[in-house]
């Protein structure tokens, strides 16, 4: 990144958190260059499958829209730019541009939280895909129930493809 693209990515990344609070992914794996014992140390909470360690979204190091451990912070989480951030760094799109479409995007999210929580998916520990799947997974115990899953389906269908539009990456 260059110097004076710093300061727009700081910016940017302390109103957005997407890619950290349980929105865009549901894991991050580890990376043969990452310390396990160290982020441990720091309060990650790692867990492991096939031999690969990974944590869970929303990550716990995520806290007041910072990163609490950015100097240790994960392979991944370094090297990530979302979409927003390479086309305000290539002078696609401005800075301003880039924080509408974040705000844009949390009113969806906040559509999609609110739809969660009418339909008992309360722990916003897990990631907002997890959610969402509990929801589905229970067995439906009313007539209005449906309406609120399709509801809530058809939200997370327009927020997925956002994502992956606008948000993802390359």
């Amino acid at each position: 990144m260059t110097s004076e693209f710093l300061p727009a990515a700081t910016r940017l990344c302390a109103v957005c958190g997407l890619c950290c609070n349980g929105v865009m992914f549901h894991s991050v794996e580890l990376q043969a260059t990452d310390r396990p014992k160290e982020l441990l140390s720091l309060g990650m909470k790692l867990k492991k499958k096939r031999r690969r360690n990974f944590f869970r979204q929303p990550c716990p190091a995520h806290k007041d829209s910072r990163c609490s451990i950015y100097e240790q912070r994960p392979q991944r989480c370094r090297l990530f730019e979302c979409r927003q951030l390479l086309l305000v760094r290539s002078g696609e799109i401005t800075e301003t541009s880039a924080l509408e479409k974040i705000l844009e995007e949390k009113k969806r999210i906040a559509g999609v939280e609110n739809l969660l929580d009418l339909a008992g998916a309360t722990n916003r520990r897990r990631s907002l895909k997890r959610r969402h799947q509990k929801v589905l997974d229970e067995p439906p115990d009313g007539a209005d129930v449906e309406p609120l899953r399709e509801r809530l389906t058809e939200a997370m269908r327009q927020l997925e493809e956002v994502l992956e539009r606008d948000f993802r990456g390359k």
